[in-house]
């Protein structure tokens, strides 16, 4: 890879400009060296009732040698803790003007991990010395039995009942090390969640619902034990996994990225090059015991960070950008100077632990942390935090006949105001909209997403608002509940002139009636005064290619896509100003990543039995009449540009793609999927936009219209969301976007053929 340019401004590691960091000497054999040199001595003997060192251990019993040059010498003149220069003002030590803190376990827990990462202060690259040590422990006891693993804690307990006490063990626990065994050890003591004489102010509590902040658990359940109960289950990042393997796996390629994180601390740097951010693979960064008094915005590049030290720098604010890197779990800025948290921390909402000790905190922060834990603290942000404006609203981008942009609207209204008189009475407009049904938008899943606007009483009058903004002729809904359809869209979009057909997954047909209606489907509505029903038809995948004459039992068919319930909607609608036909169909394939053969199979089926039917009822007798019918070909269907299905659709066929590599549905597989329905995406003339759908994980486009380019043509699209609206979030839905995808709305315009004016 090519590596950036330098990435920071050093200061002189001696004291002096310029000044070039001297070899480390070699290690003496001695504990009591180890100890003086890693400024170390007893350095975990606040952490826990079960820290003391062995009687062994406290009369100097000899330890394992380490290698010349595993760890070095302090280096002199290094910055000194800001704690040591605040160590009585109460304003950076809360706990001194408040004692009782002191019986608060949150805040110990402070106290004891801000502890631990003043003992490494001067040590230059500290990070990587306790990792080189803890290698070197292993390599040297691995397969010992009774021996302490590597990053133990002293007096810690492992897996199989013997109590780590060895004094390299400690020295070579890191401060993340230390963070995750206390968590642990909280977590198996329900007592220390308690809060003391706490109680919960209006201020300092999150409007959060009590469910969404206890995990949906029993009430009674401290919520601190709720919070950290699971950490034994996962580690930070794969480099827990793989940090002692002393060599590449044997799949390793050439170019795989192999090493994760960056130790900077305790190098008096003062300056960070931006180069650093273009590093977006780092899923560590060490930057305590420096000189830095502002960290870069574009910290926000980083988004695979889990692990972020900031502390002992002079720091007086942290940038809201960080607020972008959602993976952060531990992210410590002990001893600086900042007093306030900035409301985009509401989108941490993997954050485990938040060492802000020796910092002039503002008090209602502390206080909410105190009493609600770190995961409190970042909902009562996420919550409360002010309104981001939307700049504007998303313009509708004219297309003319050759298929050029020619002028964008600041509303769909508006454009048609410009369009002539027999241009309007070919035309229609046509949304797309995953709506995201209520049942999939829970807590668990969008914890990034304020509670109030997550609320299905909210999302649902914003969806209302959006849909019937746009105002379009004919509406392709997905992810829409049976008894939402019924009890809500049916009836509101009648009074506003539109009928509908509505079709839900294939489990439905198989529940009890009531739990039935909890089920989603597609739907399709259409404003009457401009079209009439012609014909629908209903498509659930499976079974209609089990009908078909050339199919085949394959074991791709019975094991990958016969339990798929997703469906699609097909109607055959007379356009009444113009008396042409449109056939418009609505699908939403499966979402699996892992069975994007799958939806190769599924979209393959929808055109086949799209084929039939036109034919069937367009009277064409062969290809070129068919590639004449008006159709349109909408919804989500979770695959991307690179994808088979975008091939698929767009070329006519897919021969070799690797989503269906060694697949076999059959007679599907064995004519390459291939269809005759001349489709292209509506938003070709503009390029596809920059996202349909925005999560924390995953963004990107797999909402499509698709069109028939011989009967139709596009004569506008609307365009994407205001990108430095969207930049600020890490995820949909939010205040102003009720779903994680967004609406898809296109004007087409009938060209002559013969399959636009035959009569049905």
């Amino acid at each position: 890879m090519n590596n950036p340019g330098p990435m920071m401004g050093y200061s002189g590691l001696a004291g002096q400009p310029g000044a070039v960091q001297p070899h480390m000497p070699s290690v003496l054999n001695t504990p009591g060296t180890l100890h003086q040199q890693l400024h170390l001595q007893q350095p975990h003997s606040q952490i826990g009732p079960n820290s003391q060192l062995s009687q062994g251990q406290q009369a100097g019993q000899s330890q394992q040698p380490l290698p010349p040059g595993l760890v070095g010498s302090q280096v002199s003149n290094l910055p000194v803790s800001g704690a040591v220069t605040n160590a009585g003002n109460p304003l950076y030590h809360p706990h001194q003007g408040d004692p009782s803190m002191l019986n608060n376990p949150i805040w110990k827990l402070q106290l004891q991990l801000a502890a631990v990462s003043r003992q490494s202060v001067g040590q230059a690259n500290v990070y990587a010395r306790q990792s080189a040590m803890r290698k070197y422990l292993f390599n040297k006891t691995q397969g010992t039995p009774g021996v302490p693993g590597p990053g133990a804690i002293a007096g810690s307990t492992s897996a199989a009942g013997t109590t780590n006490t060895g004094t390299l063990n400690e020295m070579s626990a890191s401060l993340v090390d230390n963070t995750k065994q206390l968590l642990l050890d909280m977590a198996s003591e329900p007592t220390a969640a308690k809060n003391p004489g706490g109680s919960s102010s209006a201020i300092s509590t999150p409007i959060t619902p009590s469910a969404e902040l206890n995990g949906g658990n029993n009430p009674t359940t401290p919520s601190l034990l709720l919070q950290h109960k699971k950490l034994s289950q996962y580690n930070i990042d794969e480099d827990d996994e793989i940090e002692h393997r002393m060599g590449a796996p044997a799949d390793t390629k050439h170019n795989d990225q192999l090493w994760h994180a960056l130790d900077l601390s305790n190098l008096q740097v003062f300056n960070l090059s931006n180069s650093l951010f273009r590093y977006e693979f780092l899923t560590r960064l060490y930057l305590n015991g420096n000189n830095l008094t502002s960290l870069p915005k574009a910290i926000k590049e980083l988004k695979n960070l889990r692990v972020l030290d900031l502390s002992h720098n002079k720091l007086t604010e942290l940038p809201a950008e960080l607020g972008l890197c959602h993976e952060l779990k531990y992210l410590y800025f002990f001893d600086n100077m900042v007093s306030s948290l900035p409301w985009e921390f509401g989108n941490l909402y993997n954050l485990q632990f938040l060492g802000l000790e020796g910092n002039p905190m503002d008090r209602q922060m502390i206080k909410i942390l105190t009493e609600k834990s770190v995961t409190g603290l970042i909902f009562y942000l996420r919550d409360n935090a002010p309104e981001i404006p939307l700049p504007s609203d998303r313009k509708f981008i004219e297309i003319n006949v050759d298929g050029e942009p020619t002028q964008e609207f600041n509303s769909l209204q508006e454009s048609e105001s410009h369009l002539n008189r027999e241009t309007l009475k070919k035309s229609f407009t046509l949304l797309s909209y995953n709506t995201l049904c209520q049942h999939y938008a829970t807590p668990k899943m969008y914890r990034f997403t304020p509670s109030w606007a997550l609320s299905w009483d909210y999302r649902r009058e914003k969806l209302k608002e959006q849909i019937l903004g746009y105002n379009t002729d004919v509406i392709c809904l997905q992810e829409v509940e049976c008894r939402t359809y019924e009890e809500f869209w049916a009836p509101l979009l009648r009074e506003h002139g539109y009928a509908g057909v509505f079709h839900a997954k294939t489990r439905a047909r198989t529940m009890h009636a009531k739990d039935s209606k909890k089920v989603d489907g597609c739907c399709i509505f259409y404003r009457e005064s401009d079209f009439k029903l012609i014909f629908k038809e209903t498509i659930d995948f499976s079974s209609v290619w089990m009908k078909h004459k050339k199919f085949q039992r394959t074991e791709d068919y019975l094991n990958r896509a016969m339990n798929k319930d997703n469906v699609a909607l097909v109607v055959k609608l007379q356009h009444v100003k113009s008396g042409e036909h449109i056939w418009a169909a609505t699908t939403h394939l499966h979402w699996d990543p892992q069975f994007n053969d799958v939806k190769t199979f599924q979209v393959g089926v929808l055109l086949d039995h799209m084929e039939k039917i036109i034919k069937e009822h367009n009277g064409c007798n062969n290809s070129q009449e068919l590639k004449k019918v008006p159709v349109v070909i909408c919804g989500d269907f979770n695959s991307m540009l690179d994808s088979a299905v975008y091939e698929l659709l767009s070329t006519g066929a897919v021969r070799e793609h690797r989503d269906i590599e060694g697949r076999d549905f059959g007679y599907m597989s064995q004519k390459n999927y291939a269809h005759n329905l001349p489709l292209k995406s509506s938003y070709e003339a503009i390029g596809e936009l920059p996202f349909t759908n925005l999560s924390p994980i995953f963004t990107d486009v797999i909402d499509y219209i698709w069109f028939s380019s011989q009967g139709l043509r596009v004569r506008g699209v609307l365009g994407e969301i205001d990108p430095d609206y969207a930049s600020k979030f890490i995820g949909f839905p939010n205040d102003k976007f009720p779903s994680d995808h967004i609406p898809l709305v296109t004007r087409f315009e009938f060209t002559k053929g013969m399959g636009g004016s035959r009569k049905a």
